[in-house]
């Protein structure tokens, strides 16, 4: 900005002769006048300063759109916080800020709390993936996938059931799988025999006004489906279909709720087409409004928006059934138009991450690994800190130590919480 010129001084008409001494009284406007002046001229000074250091309109709209920009060389290295879990899956965060992961293959969910976790809800049914009988071999053993909090109310899939047996359970407070109120399950939506129903149900989320819960079934390959749930119903049904709009990477592993009337939804391909695929969906329409590829992520499972940002922490599993690969943490960032998203890696050490969630104070990413072996107490949660552009956060950090809400009285179980290594005095967890 061009500083403003200063005007000549103005001389006081009464100063005219020096051996003339007039009434003080006579030249106060004058002085009064000149300080005025004085002034003026220093705010204007003042404002041309403050206009060439205060931020753009643009940048500062940047920020409040979320068009800030996460940095993956900031990024922390993986720290393990929890330890002794078995294939360990969804990750959420309690109204109090508690930490609730799903032990699935322990058939239980879990609270972190005072550097240790305590279940919540255990005894659900589990399954193995995939058995061989002949060769007798059993796989992968599947409880509860997701669990969200509507409220005080825990909602769970209960992913240890059979294809088409599966539903969403509720819970008010602690307990067993049994004490859980439960939706309908989702039968088959085709006439194919093979199609049994919606099961593995996973990747759940909730609504901005908490009033429906989005899953991701797992059922029949040839027709996929993210589903729906009402929170106040309990009513379970098809919602979005990729197979109906001619999208061949189908599998929906993760939900997101992204723009004002849209959901976004991580989709893992087969084994001739591994890479996976974002699709944000119209909430209305059901139509898609734009796609991604994720070019050489192999299996993503998970991902989380990255706070002040419109870019993604995804975690690839590079899944396989006979052993657990090492997968990477990727930070996603999404063309306007859609088209080939952009991937950065944060890390390449992860062991099988199958989740990661930011906790509530939205400066920490804490991703589920299944460790150097499923069907086993290897998996663990680790954190991911410096993801998050230095943007002016408005929730407090939340202590992982505080109390539970006195209604839940989650029982202690053997889990360990460690900040940098396992306790080397622990045991692991028993399922």
């Amino acid at each position: 900005m061009r500083r403003p010129t200063t005007p000549p001084l103005i001389s006081s008409p009464f100063a005219h002769s020096r051996t003339h001494y007039p009434n003080p009284s006579r030249w106060r406007l004058p002085a009064q006048l000149l300080l005025s002046l004085l002034l003026t001229l220093a705010s204007v000074s003042l404002f041309a300063a403050l206009a060439q250091e205060q931020p753009s309109a643009d940048a500062t709209e940047s920020t409040v759109t979320g068009k800030a920009k996460a940095d993956p060389s900031a990024a922390s290295e993986p720290k393990v916080i929890v330890m002794g879990l078995n294939n360990p899956s969804g990750i959420s965060f309690s109204p109090e800020g508690l930490m609730t992961v799903c032990d699935s293959g322990a058939g239980r969910v879990v609270l972190v709390r005072e550097r240790v976790s305590s279940d919540y809800v255990n005894r659900f049914e589990t399954q193995y993936w995939k058995v061989n009988e002949n060769a007798g071999i059993e796989r992968y053993r599947l409880g509860p996938l997701s669990a969200v909090w509507a409220g005080e109310t825990l909602a769970v899939t209960d992913g240890g059931k059979q294809d088409g047996e599966e539903t969403v359970l509720f819970f008010k407070k602690a307990g067993m799988a049994t004490d859980g109120e439960a939706s309908n399950p989702v039968g088959p939506t085709t006439e194919d025999e093979a199609d049994l129903g919606e099961g593995n149900l996973t990747g759940m989320s909730l609504s901005r006004d908490g009033k429906t819960l989005y899953v991701c079934g797992q059922g029949y390959d040839g027709k996929t489906w993210v589903l729906k749930c009402d929170v106040a119903t309990r009513k379970l049904e098809p919602f979005l279909s990729a197979d109906d709009h001619g999208i061949s990477t189908n599998s929906p592993m993760q939900t997101l709720p992204w723009g004002e009337n849209s959901l976004l939804v991580l989709y893992s391909g087969g084994s001739e087409a591994p890479e996976g695929r974002l699709v944000e969906w119209d909430l209305e329409t059901r139509e898609p409004l734009r796609q991604w590829t994720l070019p050489g992520l192999i299996s993503p499972f998970g991902m989380d928006r990255i706070p002040g940002t419109n870019q993604l922490a995804i975690v690839e599993n590079n899944w396989s059934l006979t052993e657990v690969r090492t997968g990477r943490l990727v930070v996603a960032t999404l063309p306007e138009e859609g088209g080939e998203a952009g991937l950065e890696v944060v890390t390449d050490q992860l062991m099988g991450p199958t989740a990661c969630k930011f906790g509530p104070a939205g400066e920490t990413l804490y991703i589920a690994q299944l460790g150097e072996t499923f069907d086993d107490d290897k998996g663990s949660i680790v954190a991911v800190e410096g993801l998050v552009p230095l943007t002016d956060l408005t929730e407090e950090p939340v202590d992982l130590g505080e109390s539970a809400p006195q209604s839940t009285k989650p029982s202690p179980s053997n889990v360990i919480v460690s900040e940098g290594k396992p306790t080397p005095e622990a045991e692991p967890a028993n399922p």
